[in-house]
């Protein structure tokens, strides 16, 4: 029989791994409902011209899954959320109250070569909050960033926040030709992955010798975030006063973050360039400061323009993904991924099978009240050697009822790591249950 293996740049989740994967995504709901906000979900395919209006062209010429259903339209596998999202609101704009607060854990698909932090396919959290344009909402978007990182366990050290404005590079620059500004943005946006010599000849080949003065001025461009920015701070004259409202609008957003977040790992970056295709506003970069990955864990933004392309009413809107792969990638340079020694629950063993009917009457008891149970379904021939497997499967614990044990209302409790055993009554189900819940509450 030919030997299949699973799709280039694609991963099967066996049982240790999707414990991991729902530990990431138990923190993630953790945190976004902490802030009040409502879990949605959408079909994975879209019909391909909602990107082709929507998403980067890098997404939509070279990272689509497309092709033509049976019914002879061409869908694509979505390959982010955003236009989803956005069409989902335009769909019922009347139905709800601004702002609104939403997330959603989902997998996608791009057509990329795989690589470190990069598959295929992937799942990725997307935050938004739709229809605020207040300051508020960005210093709420980046507190939800920043919580998130440290609900794994990360702290400061291990993380830089780095943050923008997209209106920055255009108002400085003052180039008219939209596409120039495109081009110059990526190579802005590769710069720390490529050697200082490639970046120079890269700007040489579309910009003038004025030009790339102005762009090793912008990206040198250093403000205090202590202080309120004034136009002695900035050695320009084209478009200075806008330039300085942003700038002290990034300073506010600052100023409020450091409210309730230790902020000395947040900094100011004018290289952060991201999103030329739909964000408006504030940008950021959540970096990983482990030696072997000084890479963006993930990032977002303020897209005020994009459901109003879809909508009578054009609703502001800031958000982000983070992706499960780069997340998984920091989480293990720090240590941070949990070593799952144990299930969460009990090995029943079938001591006796005359006694089954009676063992199915206590499994039911125990799985009514939220305890997982993994009742046997072969009586042991060495209780030894069953032992041995339940803890070779994960367990912590075995429960063994014998005639004794059911004559007297009980379950004998087995600890497989140290042999001790003991007896709790089932007569009192509250009473076993907390009991047994305490149990597997200090299983480690």
């Amino acid at each position: 029989m030919k030997k299949f293996q699973s799709y280039p740049g694609t991963r099967d989740f066996y049982p240790y791994e999707m414990q991991i994967r729902n530990w990431f995504f138990e923190k993630q709901r953790e945190v976004c409902k902490k802030y009040g906000y409502e879990e949605y979900s959408a079909p994975i395919l879209e019909y391909t011209d909602l990107y082709r209006s929507k998403s980067s062209e890098e997404i939509v010429n070279e990272q689509l899954y497309t092709f033509i259903d049976r019914g002879n339209r061409e869908v694509s596998i979505r390959p982010e959320m955003t236009p989803t999202l956005a069409r989902m609101i335009a769909n019922r704009d009347q139905s709800y109250i601004p702002p609104l607060r939403w997330f959603s854990i989902a997998n996608f698909m791009r057509y990329e070569r795989p690589g470190k932090g990069r598959l295929r396919e992937f799942y990725q959290l997307n935050v938004d909050l739709i229809g605020s344009n207040s300051i508020y909402a960005d210093v709420e978007i980046l507190s939800i960033a920043m919580d998130l990182l440290k609900s794994y366990g990360a702290n400061e050290n291990q993380f830089i926040v780095r943050f923008s404005h997209r209106a920055l590079l255009d108002l400085w620059l003052n180039i008219v030709d939209k596409e120039k500004l495109r081009q110059i943005g990526r190579i802005i946006d590769k710069k720390d992955k490529i050697s200082s010599e490639q970046f120079k000849k890269e700007l040489e080949q579309i910009c003038n010798i004025e030009e790339i003065q102005k762009i090793e001025k912008f990206l040198n461009l250093k403000i205090s975030l202590n202080k309120d920015i004034t136009s002695n701070d900035i050695e320009l004259n084209n478009n200075k006063e806008q330039i300085i409202e942003i700038l002290n609008h990034l300073r506010n957003i600052f100023k409020y973050l450091s409210m309730s977040h230790n902020t000395i790992n947040v900094l100011f970056d004018p290289s952060i360039v991201r999103g030329f295709d739909y964000y408006t506003g504030l940008i950021f970069e959540i970096y990983d400061t482990h030696p072997e990955n000084r890479r963006a864990i993930f990032g977002g933004g303020r897209y005020d323009n994009l459901i109003g392309q879809f909508s009578k009413e054009s609703l502001p809107a800031i958000g982000f993904g983070m992706g499960d792969v780069t997340l998984e990638e920091f989480l293990r340079n720090h240590n941070l991924l949990p070593e799952i020694k144990y299930k969460k629950g009990f090995y029943f063993s079938l001591f006796d099978e005359n006694l089954y009917q009676e063992y199915l009457k206590i499994v039911h008891i125990l799985r009514s009240n939220d305890i997982p149970v993994e009742l046997s379904l072969n009586r042991p021939k060495k209780f030894g050697k069953e032992f041995e497997l339940a803890e070779k499967k994960g367990y912590y614990y075995a429960i063994i009822i014998g005639e004794d044990e059911l004559k007297n209302h009980e379950i004998k409790i087995k600890n497989l790591k140290n042999g001790q055993q003991f007896n709790i009554s089932y007569d009192n189900e509250k009473k076993l249950s907390e009991e047994l819940h305490h149990l597997l509450a200090e299983i480690i």
